[in-house]
């Protein structure tokens, strides 16, 4: 006698072959989707690398240049906001100075100087430097060689002048002009001239423009007589 499967146990049997072909398919699928890329993609894949680069070499060129010309005037309102404060503080007054190679910021000694003075002041404050050091060595030798009382004047006559000194040299490429409140035209630092912006004890100093350029970039920036600060600026990059 044929005996035939319930129609409950027949049920059960298609729905396990059902689900063991659906687990074989299942597993089969990843092997088939672990390809390489097709010669399509990879093309895509290089044209929209390329773009990418044609779309940020220039702008990381445009950001060094403006860096290159931004640099000097934020180094020049670094130091004016700081000579301010210093003439203010001390009721003395200071100065930043300007010549073809950068701006030199002390405190303000001598009215007719020229940047010889710089170099002469610095190369007696060295030689004082110096005798200190003798001086430090033999007394540390119990050996007395401080000498006169004057010398010790000169030294702090010489500080007076250069305690306090901040230097920044202009990049090659980079040109700048200036303009105070008397000149009729720029006048172009980079040929040879030297001009004094002294602040005052009351933090007040003469109005000033400078102009900035390097390749591809140039900025201009006008300082506020009263207080130092940026009054206009306008810039181009390339």
């Amino acid at each position: 006698m044929t005996s035939f499967p319930s129609a409950k146990t027949a049920w059960k049997a298609t729905t396990m072959s059902g689900i063991g072909k659906a687990i074989s398919r299942q597993q089969t699928r990843p092997a088939n989707r672990a390809r390489g890329m097709t010669l399509v993609e990879l093309i895509i894949a290089i044209s929209v690398l390329s773009i990418l680069t044609g779309i940020a070499v220039p702008a990381i060129d445009s950001a060094q240049r403006a860096r290159v010309a931004r640099e000097p005037v934020n180094q020049l309102y670094s130091m004016a906001r700081e000579v301010r404060l210093r003439a203010m503080s001390e009721q003395r007054p200071y100065q930043i100075v300007f010549d073809s190679e950068g701006f030199k910021a002390s405190r303000f000694y001598h009215p007719y100087g020229g940047r010889e003075e710089f170099d002469e002041l610095k190369m007696k404050l060295d030689q004082l430097d110096q005798r200190d050091a003798i001086i430090e060595a033999s007394q540390a030798r119990s050996i007395d060689m401080s000498g006169p009382q004057d010398v010790d004047l000169q030294r702090e006559q010489v500080e007076e002048g250069i305690r306090f000194l901040k230097e920044y040299d202009l990049e090659n490429g980079v040109d700048y002009k200036l303009r105070f409140w008397d000149d009729t035209d720029w006048i172009d630092m980079n040929g040879g001239e030297f001009r004094r912006w002294v602040f005052q004890p009351s933090g007040m100093c003469e109005p000033l423009k400078i102009q900035v350029q390097s390749e591809g970039a140039f900025f201009e920036i006008e300082f506020h007589p009263l207080t130092a600060d940026v009054k206009r600026e306008r810039s181009w990059v390339e």
